[in-house]
């Protein structure tokens, strides 16, 4: 008697636990989430049913009803109900691979991806970046092509503000450039990312696209600059801004960064030419003002070290000619550094030739004034 009591109190289990999915998909029919998310619930919790497809792609249905739920009185009962829902339609084609319903959870699991979207970017509105990343990235999953979802995927990751995350911003970011992307920015964060991740070369291909993409776009252009420069290819970064001089032959900022790489190349009258194309532009360009005076400045301490080495009879043959050539070139050089003066008066690379140069030209009180400030720059 004992014996047939167990049985049928097990049977009564089975029936209780199968009633709880037929009343969870009732519930659901009749438009009552909250009654079949708990029946729902409760009936995977038994081995029996956790077997079964259908439980599985019913569970899944109804959190897929949740996160879609427009009303605003069920939304609320699991803010992870998509990744739920995604779970359960996977878990039905895992049980039972092949059945009917695991066909149709696999059908469902494609429907999710703009609900998974959508509850990225509330995750995201909220500044909840990891649980948006993981939102944008089940939508990914579903449809490894959408770009709506790499974007924002990508754009949650940086968000988090984790170095470690940006192969995945990276990888996410990919997708758009691959899809011929129609927004520079996309180009430009992604050349910004892989400089952050120490792989330039790579940035360097990214910016080439960026640029065959949008030839005309200034940002592109400074980054190919900027990434040529940082890696030594001073060659390639001239010929890339005699492009932009060409096409913007008034920007005084290419001039000006065209001057500075004729300098270090050693062209000094090139280098002389474009910082006077700038200050023809710009008279203000501190820059351009300071490597001006400098390039004045040197040409007169050359002559002024040739002097100095002469015997007696040399300096009478040639030291008044070489000083008279040295006081000019200190003369050039002296506009230019009284214009960076104007706008640093605190700052020792011009202090100091500005002093020997009001010296030399027998400007003392001038001379005295700056060696008090520069004096002070050093305490």
């Amino acid at each position: 008697m004992k014996k047939a009591l167990l049985a049928v109190a097990g049977s009564l289990l089975a029936v209780n636990s199968m009633a709880q999915v037929g009343a969870a998909i009732a519930s659901l029919q009749s438009g009552k989430l909250d009654a079949a998310k708990t029946q729902i619930d409760k009936a995977v919790t038994d081995d029996k049913q956790a077997s079964k497809s259908k439980t599985w792609f019913y569970r899944g249905e109804v959190y897929k009803s949740i996160a879609g739920d427009q009303t605003g009185l069920y939304s609320k009962l699991d803010s992870n109900a998509v990744q739920v829902a995604y779970d359960s339609y996977k878990k039905a084609q895992e049980v039972e691979p092949g059945s009917t319903f695991a066909k149709q959870a696999t059908e469902k699991q494609a429907e999710l991806g703009s609900l998974a979207i959508n509850a990225g970017a509330a995750k995201f509105q909220a500044q909840s970046y990891a649980s948006a990343a993981q939102a944008f990235e089940m939508a990914r999953q579903i449809n490894p092509k959408d770009t709506a979802a790499a974007l924002y995927a990508a754009y949650s990751y940086i968000n988090m503000q984790d170095k470690t995350l940006y192969p995945k911003a990276i990888s996410a970011l990919q997708v758009l450039i691959d899809a011929n992307s129609t927004n520079p920015a996309n180009y430009l964060t992604m050349v910004d990312l892989l400089r952050a991740a120490e792989d330039d070369a790579r940035a360097i291909e990214i910016v080439k696209k960026g640029i065959e993409r949008f030839p005309n776009n200034k940002e592109l252009r400074e980054k190919e600059f900027n990434l040529n420069i940082a890696t030594g290819k001073n060659d390639e970064a001239r010929k890339s801004l005699e492009e932009q001089v060409k096409r913007e032959p008034n920007n005084p900022v290419y001039l000006k960064n065209l001057g500075i790489l004729y300098d270090q190349s050693g062209e000094k009258a090139k280098a002389q030419e474009y910082y006077e194309k700038t200050l023809a532009i710009d008279a203000n360009d501190y820059d351009a003002n300071f490597n001006l005076g400098v390039l004045h400045f040197n040409k007169g301490a050359e002559i002024s070290q040739k002097v100095n080495s002469m015997d007696l009879k040399q300096y009478q043959k040639d030291g008044k000619k070489l000083e008279a050539e040295l006081k000019q070139h200190f003369n050039k050089a002296l506009p230019y550094f009284e214009k960076c003066y104007q706008a640093k008066q605190d700052d020792p690379s011009v202090l100091q030739p500005l002093e020997k140069i009001y010296r030399l030209l027998g400007r003392t009180a001038d001379a005295d004034k700056v060696a008090k400030q520069l004096q002070a720059t050093s305490k």
